[in-house]
């Protein structure tokens, strides 16, 4: 008989693997280790792209290994598909295996894209007949036209994507596993792929290398974290992100939201908070600067931020302020950009109806404004921090603009936004027409 249940579920396992290779200084330092009396004289350094990781996946699951760029992740991936050999541990890998691990990978270029599709068929066990019978799947998911009947090497990188993803979805793996190579398809082809692994591979086990946190959040069940080669965590994959996230900013992230703007000027206390904020770099401020942003703190639903919001979530946008004159009529007001620079929403309190706040000469300012996180597509979303001078939106000294301080991560897990926001439908009516 075979092992218990849970033995018999678990179809990858990886105990204590390292990958180490040898960089050497200059090229004829490896002639030299080569021809050392004895091999006693070395010139090499051993650096470990993996060290001791260790892992089980279970028949099914959907995990996401995210982590910086030299982590290990491709290095990991590469071992349990066979692709690498580790210079120490063992892996065991149960099951019929595709992956897509960099474009170009098991793809003839010469070939055309219908060849190619035959080639890795043969190479997965099926006849030509059997993947006669599959060809026009393969071909209407990747839907590239007749570029199928073209040599493989005049591809794009998109039309290869879509044509190496279709292939590998449709020789029905028992472990997928695919490394970022999605990234260059256009955003509805990701969206087609994450909905097939969703929907039609129920029973694939999948590993996913990605950088795109919303497909983490959406697909995956459980999730690691590499660093430096090494597994640092392991969760739940809301609890990876976060982890994920904090470990790429050594500043503190907050949050909160309510439409109110608050100002604090107790010295002692003031001195007090600010002491843990988040310095604003000189390089980011612009304007006359008389009146200028010093620090911040953003909390999101009262507690540090995690390391990703999502609709509904309350912000916290606070900021010291450091006044070198008297104004009469100051504006505070934020902007939320995405990563191409576009100001996608904002709002100051000129705007939001607020009546003109005072701020006094050499006094310590500490300013909270309060948001709340709308239902906008998922991505990567910039702060900026305003102060003007003047009772009208449009006529004012601009006195500091604090840009680009805070990245927020946006997903939206369980939910597919296909443009900028979600604009609920309020009413639908069906008309019969005719008997």
């Amino acid at each position: 008989m075979g092992g218990s249940i849970v033995e018999q579920e678990i179809v990858i396992k990886a105990n204590n693997i390292s990958k180490i290779y040898k960089l050497y200084a200059k090229p004829e330092d490896r002639i030299k280790e080569a021809f050392s009396v004895f091999g006693t004289k070395e010139y090499h350094k051993d650096h470990f792209a993996l060290k001791n990781v260790s892992l089980e996946i279970k028949r099914g699951e959907t995990v996401g290994i995210i982590g910086k760029n030299g982590s290990g992740k491709s290095t990991l991936l590469k071992i349990l598909a066979d692709v690498l050999s580790p210079t120490n541990g063992t892996v065991f890998v149960h099951g019929k295996v595709t992956s897509l691990l960099e474009l170009g990978a098991g793809f003839n270029p010469e070939y055309s894209g219908i060849e190619n599709i035959y080639l890795n068929g043969t190479i997965m066990g099926y006849s030509k007949e059997q993947m006669n019978g599959k060809m026009k799947s393969i071909l209407d998911f990747a839907d590239i036209g007749e570029y199928v009947h073209q040599s493989v090497k005049t591809y794009s990188s998109g039309m290869f994507a879509r044509l190496a993803f279709s292939v590998m979805v449709h020789l029905d793996p028992d472990i997928l596993i695919v490394d970022e190579a999605l990234s260059v398809g256009d955003i509805f082809f990701q969206q087609k792929c994450n909905m097939y692994m969703k929907n039609n591979m129920k029973n694939t086990t999948k590993l996913l290398v990605t950088h795109d946190m919303n497909s983490i959040a959406n697909l995956a069940d459980r999730c690691f974290v590499l660093d430096k080669g090494q597994v640092v965590f392991q969760g739940e994959p809301l609890e990876s992100i976060e982890y994920y996230i904090k470990s790429l900013h050594t500043e503190t992230f907050g949050s909160t939201v309510k439409d109110e703007v608050n100002i604090l000027s107790n010295a002692d206390k003031t001195s007090e908070i600010l002491a843990s904020w988040n310095e604003v770099d000189r390089d980011k401020l612009g304007g006359a600067l008389e009146v200028r942003i010093d620090k911040y703190l953003i909390e999101v639903n009262d507690e540090l931020y995690k390391g990703y919001i999502q609709e509904g979530d309350e912000i916290s946008i606070q900021f010291s302020v450091v006044t070198e004159k008297d104004i009469d009529s100051a504006i505070f007001g934020y902007i939320i950009s995405d990563k191409f620079g576009n100001n996608i929403f904002g709002e100051n309190t000129v705007t939001s109806g607020f009546k003109s706040l005072i701020l006094k000469k050499n006094k310590s300012i500490v300013v909270t404004m309060q948001i709340a996180w709308p239902e906008i597509k998922e991505g990567e979303y910039f702060l900026t921090l305003g102060i003007g001078e003047g009772e009208h939106e449009l006529q004012h000294i601009i006195q500091c603009w604090a840009h680009n301080v805070h990245k927020f991560d946006c997903i939206t897990p369980k939910k597919t936004i296909h443009c900028l926001f979600n604009n609920k439908i309020k009413d639908v009516q069906l008309l019969e027409i005719g008997t």
